[in-house]
């Protein structure tokens, strides 16, 4: 049974949550891209067998319920610097994945790079060129060129899901920018 402390403890959190979910929306632009789950719960649950997922993750998954693209663009520094960053030392982020089962999905890109990818990585988000950002069975949050092979063009990010979306940061320059991106099939989806 729940203490009144550990209440007052997870309400902390949650208000923390919706705060950092808030930020993502205002700094960024984050918004849908195309529908929602129908069931947000399977769905969750789903993918939490997939990916060790934290509390704001999950949380963030939940609020959006699908698919996230960034009006203002988005971008990241990472732990170790890659041959496709930015100049700037940045990478940019064009969608994170969500829940359901479409093709902007978590379980739907995992299973797409299914045997591409190293056996412990899930993607949770796509930069330009089609490359990855993948977490793998640890928590530890991966850069992935899809050109490369397997255990190979990896490059990482961050120590966790939570050390990423802190990392997110608007794309001044243009590139990254979703403003104008229509929901309907892209001819870049082959």
């Amino acid at each position: 049974m729940a203490t009144f402390h550990m209440l007052v403890q997870r309400s902390d959190l949650s208000r923390k949550i919706l705060i950092m979910i808030h930020d993502i929306v205002a700094q960024l632009g984050a918004r849908l891209l195309g529908e929602k789950a129908a069931d947000l719960d399977s769905a969750l649950k789903s993918v939490e067998r997939m990916l060790p997922a934290s509390d704001r993750y999950r949380e963030m998954l939940m609020a959006f319920g699908g698919a996230v693209v960034f009006d203002k663009g988005a971008k990241f520094t990472s732990d170790v610097r890659s041959p496709l960053n930015h100049k700037d030392g940045r990478q940019s982020l064009e969608v994170l994945y969500g829940l359901g089962s479409g093709k902007h999905s978590i379980e739907y890109q995992a299973a797409r790079y299914e045997n591409e990818l190293p056996t412990s990585f899930v993607p949770i988000g796509e930069a330009p060129g089609g490359n990855l950002i993948c977490v793998d069975n640890g928590g530890i949050v991966y850069l992935w060129d899809h050109e490369s092979h397997p255990d190979e063009g990896l490059w990482r990010v961050s120590s966790s899901l939570d050390a990423f979306i802190g990392r997110l940061e608007p794309d001044d320059s243009g590139i990254g920018s979703t403003k104008d991106i229509v929901e309907s099939e892209s001819f870049l989806d082959f």
